[in-house]
């Protein structure tokens, strides 16, 4: 049987925003998507029980979104070029979302809230729901917003700029079999980790400056509470 990871490969990109249909200030923010990890799951107490539960979630889901896929295969479409903000996506998102979150008791529900906010750092700073608990204003909330932006537009480019120098000499190749395919795409990839990792001084410091950035937007007492809100450091176990 498939579990909870089924659904990731279908939302990649889809952010917290999602939760914000629903009531809670805990489950406006927090990532059902998280319970992927067992030792998330241990950390949040979900047990065998509700895990089966959660799992049937799941595996409606991926029929969902593979019946979705037929369809648009049908229509001479190729399913694989269906965009991440796909409205039917979205919509199977959000339903998987709420079935989830509601399924969690409230204790479950808020240490998912920690332990999301404790796994995007300062990002969840961004976040609208965030930022009104914690008395962000609008115009920092802005600020904060664009230095996010800036950097990841950075750090982008970079990862972007190796994949392009790594795949430059393999271009005008023709795998001839799947397994000539495969090869090739497995060389790449090594090719790339090993370069990619030459950038993570550069990296780090894009990282650095970034979250300097994002601190300097915001007063002592506003980071205070948000560190608050990540709650006890999440020890794997």
């Amino acid at each position: 049987m498939k579990t909870l990871v089924s659904i990731v490969v279908a939302t990649v990109g889809l952010g917290l925003a999602y939760g914000q249909g629903t009531s809670s200030f805990d489950a406006q923010v927090a990532d059902f998507r998280l319970l992927v990890d067992k030792k998330v799951q241990a950390d949040v107490g979900i047990s065998k029980q509700e895990l089966a539960k959660l799992n049937v979630y799941a595996d409606q889901n991926r029929d969902r979104i593979r019946a979705y896929q037929e369809e648009v295969r049908r229509q001479g479409k190729d399913p694989r070029k269906i965009a991440d903000n796909d409205p039917t996506l979205i919509r199977y998102f959000i339903e998987l979302q709420q079935q989830v979150l509601t399924h969690l008791t409230p204790k479950q529900l808020q240490r998912l809230r920690e332990l999301t906010l404790q796994s995007v750092g300062l990002r969840g700073l961004l976040d609208s729901n965030v930022a009104k608990r914690i008395g962000i204003t609008e115009v920092q909330l802005k600020k904060a917003r664009a230095i996010f932006e800036k950097g990841a537009t950075a750090n982008q480019k970079l990862t972007a700029n190796t994949y392009s120098k790594v795949i430059a000499p393999f271009k005008s190749q023709r795998p001839k079999t799947q397994a000539e395919a495969d090869a090739l795409n497995a060389k790449i990839r090594s090719l790339y980790e090993a370069e990619i990792a030459k950038k993570n001084p550069e990296i780090k410091k894009l990282a650095d400056q970034t979250k300097r950035d994002l601190e300097s937007v915001v007063t002592s007492k506003q980071l205070a509470a948000y560190k608050a809100l990540g709650g006890k450091p999440f020890v794997p176990r």
